[in-house]
């Protein structure tokens, strides 16, 4: 190795930390997958990209199409990462704790579980977040502002109240067990006892001491006040999660029959099959050797070489059966992948009758 290569190869090792890693999956790699492809589809679907989806299907691309895909690709990552976000903020321990604090969400736990419930609801959060972002958003919301409290101002608290018992020397068990006390007097009479505690238990005559103890309770009991406070704060954004959640599972089709199915767990019937790129490519696969076997037995049926006058109509009805053939059942709605290869296959279909004889 020459000087200069060696140079260069310093020099870029020196500067691989400024290059930013790629944000989210390449293209190819949601493509190759049925569901993350299914996704993408979606995002292309809402903002009406047929044309360009077309592109991808047909592998011609145009100028600035690159452009294009990119930014459908980061806001594809975008969508992903935000709906992961929830998807893990909604854990076990905080399902337990919002249907404890609401009864409506309660129901839904309490059919299937915590467990087989946030799998009901994780399973269609990132289609929602995709083709509803407004529905996400008030999912999402009660939940950001939950886990921002509970990790804020809900933990400074419990800091604050920790470090005064510390300062103190206050042990927390025997503080939580003052604080148990229903009786109001007997209560303070504990909380004092404790302030006094910090001097080792002998109670001083002078009256710069009780003063300080007098603060001391004071502290203490506002201390409780504090804790009450953000306990109920924290029950509220609980109680809106609950409902947030339970309108969404109950008035939402998907998700309702999402958690159906984990209801009926292995007995359950199969999810509305995901038609992702892949699968979508290979049905609309053109094979022109078998339309030209098609071509000669439906043509043969129509006699079609007696009737010269009837020619062009016989091609027209054949190309119109392929194409409804291709689609197959009317009353099944097609994915957005499905539709765009079957454009193409009607593209192809119809290029054909020109060469049809």
């Amino acid at each position: 190795m020459g000087i200069m290569d060696q140079f260069r190869k310093n020099k870029e090792k020196a500067e691989e930390h400024e290059t930013p890693p790629p944000r989210g999956q390449t293209l190819a790699e949601i493509l190759s997958d049925k569901n993350n492809s299914h996704l993408f589809g979606l995002i292309l679907e809402k903002d009406n990209q047929h044309d360009l989806a077309g592109k991808i299907a047909s592998g011609k691309l145009e100028q600035d199409d690159i452009n294009a895909l990119e930014e459908y690709r980061l806001k594809y990552a975008e969508k992903i990462a935000q709906s992961e976000r929830i998807e893990n903020l909604l854990t076990e321990e905080t399902v337990i704790a919002i249907a404890r604090q609401n009864p409506d969400f309660a129901k839904i736990v309490n059919l299937v579980g915590p467990k087989k419930a946030i799998k009901a609801i994780r399973s269609q959060l990132k289609e929602t977040c995709i083709s509803d972002e407004n529905r996400f958003n008030l999912i999402a919301e009660p939940i950001e502002i939950y886990e921002s409290y509970k990790n804020g101002a809900y933990k400074k608290i419990n800091e604050d109240v920790e470090k005064l018992c510390k300062d103190n020397k206050i042990k927390p068990e025997e503080y939580l067990k003052a604080l148990a006390i229903e009786d109001e007097d007997e209560k303070e009479e504990a909380l004092k006892k404790l302030a006094r505690g910090q001097h080792g238990g002998f109670v001083s005559a002078m009256r710069a001491v009780f003063r300080v103890n007098a603060r001391l309770v004071g502290k203490l009991e506002g201390a409780e006040a504090s804790m009450e406070d953000s306990m109920a704060q924290l029950d509220d954004y609980k109680n809106d999660i609950g409902n947030v959640l339970f309108s969404s599972v109950n008035g939402g089709e998907d998700m309702r029959n999402a958690l159906a199915r984990e209801l009926l767990s292995e007995n359950a019937p199969a999810p509305e099959k995901k038609t992702g790129f892949g699968d979508a490519k290979k049905d609309a696969r053109f094979d022109e050797v078998e339309v030209d076997k098609k071509w000669k037995t439906f043509k043969e049926a129509a006699e079609y070489d007696t009737h010269p006058e009837d020619q062009e109509h016989i091609k027209d009805m054949f190309i119109d059966e392929q194409i409804k053939e291709h689609e197959g059942d009317p009353s099944k709605k097609m994915s957005f992948w499905e539709h765009v290869f079957s454009s193409l296959f009607a593209e192809k279909i119809k290029d054909k009758r020109n060469k049809l004889n």
